[in-house]
């Protein structure tokens, strides 16, 4: 079993990023933060900005060092062992197998709803995830170039509808009244969702020429991803009143209709299905990466961990992750499974990650003062974070913890493997 070819530059690598969260969470969240909160709307998201940074921090850091496909499996294995390592990884691929179908839905519902086709609403999860899946095997580089070309479409259509709300609307500036401790700290949990995202793309890093460039990946993505979504909330600051019943659930091509008028339709409906296909192409070719991962260090089949002799291209792996997501897909969309699981499974999940990442940071990093200051930061964002968000966030940490004690119980037999190290400083 080899490693996986590294040919993901620097600018490919930022938008694989960029794919990976600017997903449904920027469709929905701007405007229903709106709706609650009016133009003090604004604060939960600099919040979430501003908090989430030292949680970045961590995964460039980590990624820079130690660049795997398993990601945090392989980060936390490295600084706790084996059980934990894969607890971790299990968890994320339970994440990116509820979470990815879950986005893949809301884009078929957006564009069923867009078009008036309610069949679009089962068939769009389904093409979407199979384009993703033949994309996937074509290799990480040509996915990369796919969403390069959406990302910038993608750029392109919210930038011009924003700017053009604000020049026809006038900026009307955000509030600096402070809304109740209590709204305030719902809205900021379901904010949060918004960026996560950069924990799924450390999954790529293996393939990445240069892991010295991940930290500069990250803070461009970063400032790319605040920058889009402040224009939006001054778009809808501008051009809609925050009782608008659309901003529940199609925040985007209201704020659109009030920019372009009889052009707000086709132009959202290209704006969500460049935004879901970005979204759901880079995560599965994330998590194929991560499968691939998990199956080489025998956490799951190893069948799993065969590569392309020509190009080192895990397809089995992207074509099982496919087959799998869209089988979800399918169920979710038919109301065979619960739509609201999937995404309250992937939430809770993802902020159980980025906890995991920021520890293992804390505990490779070393003794120091900014690895303290840092590790100080995350935990204060973890801890608040975790109470705000109420019994949902408590179970998927609980499910970590139960499913790190079956691990445990399992591994009592002694092992001689030693963890993966690929691109870290021995």
């Amino acid at each position: 079993m080899s490693g996986l070819q590294k040919s993901l530059g620097g600018t490919v690598g930022t938008f694989l990023a960029l794919s990976t969260i600017l997903g449904s969470g920027m469709m929905i969240l701007p405007g229903t933060s709106y709706q609650d909160l009016g133009r003090s709307a604004w604060l939960p998201w600099a919040v979430a900005a501003v908090s989430v940074v030292p949680l970045l921090y961590c995964y460039a850091w980590l990624g820079r060092r130690h660049p795997s496909a398993s990601g945090v499996a392989h980060y936390s294995e490295v600084a706790f062992g084996r059980p934990v390592g894969r607890s971790s990884g299990l968890l994320a691929t339970l994440a990116l197998v509820a979470g990815i179908p879950a986005t893949a839905i809301t884009g078929g519902r957006y564009v069923a709803q867009f078009s008036g086709v309610p069949s679009l609403a089962w068939l769009f999860p389904v093409a979407v995830l199979a384009a993703a899946t033949l994309i996937g095997c074509l290799g990480a580089n040509v996915s990369g170039k796919v969403q390069v070309a959406l990302v910038l479409g993608l750029f392109v259509l919210v930038t011009c509808t924003a700017l053009v709300a604000l020049g026809a609307h006038g900026v009307e500036a955000p509030s600096t009244a402070l809304p109740p401790l209590g709204e305030l700290g719902s809205v900021l949990t379901a904010v949060y969702v918004a960026f996560t995202g950069w924990e799924t793309v450390a999954f790529t890093f293996e393939e990445h020429k240069r892991p010295d460039a991940i930290p500069r990946i990250f803070a461009a993505s970063y400032v790319i991803v605040v920058a889009l979504y402040g224009l939006v909330l001054l778009g809808l600051f501008s051009a809609v009143a925050p009782g608008d019943e659309a901003l529940d659930d199609a925040p985007l091509l209201r704020l659109a209709e009030r920019s372009l008028g009889d052009l707000g339709r086709p132009v959202t409906l290209a704006l969500v299905v460049a935004a879901i296909t970005a979204n759901v192409c880079a995560s599965v070719l994330a998590l194929s990466r991560l499968v691939f991962g998990m199956a080489r260090s025998g956490y799951l089949p190893g069948p799993l961990a065969r590569v392309r002799d020509r190009d080192g291209n895990p397809v089995t792996s992207v074509l099982v992750v496919g087959a799998v997501l869209t089988a979800i897909a399918l169920l979710g969309a038919t109301g065979a499974m619960s739509f609201e699981l999937l995404f309250v499974l992937s939430g809770g999940i993802y902020f159980v990650l980025y906890g995991l990442g920021a520890a293992s940071y804390a505990k490779l990093a070393g003794p120091g003062g900014t690895p303290r200051a840092v590790t100080a930061l995350c935990a204060v964002t973890v801890v608040a974070v975790t109470v705000l968000a109420g019994p949902p966030m408590w179970w998927c940490w609980a499910l970590f913890a139960a499913v790190w004690l079956v691990t445990a119980a399992l591994a009592r037999r002694p092992s001689t493997r030693e963890p993966e190290y690929e691109g870290a400083d021995r």
